[in-house]
């Protein structure tokens, strides 16, 4: 079992945390602040299997963009 802590932006916690529900990934969200800015973000934790792990990853980085 392995817990993966994603930091994304606030605009984008919604698709990724609705993707990967979608996925019968269970999440947990935590409101953050931070940054040089202090951006709203979200904490995202996900405990998962070893072998999803790279499947919770590719999630993430589909659903988030740069800015």
């Amino acid at each position: 079992m392995k817990l993966i802590t994603a930091i994304v932006n606030k605009e984008d916690s919604k698709n990724v945390c609705n993707q990967l529900l979608k996925n019968k990934f269970y999440v947990t969200r935590l409101a953050t602040t931070g940054g040089f800015l202090m951006a709203g973000n979200m904490t995202i934790l996900v405990g998962v299997d070893e072998e999803k792990v790279q499947s919770v990853i590719d999630i993430i980085k589909e659903q988030s963009h740069s800015r």
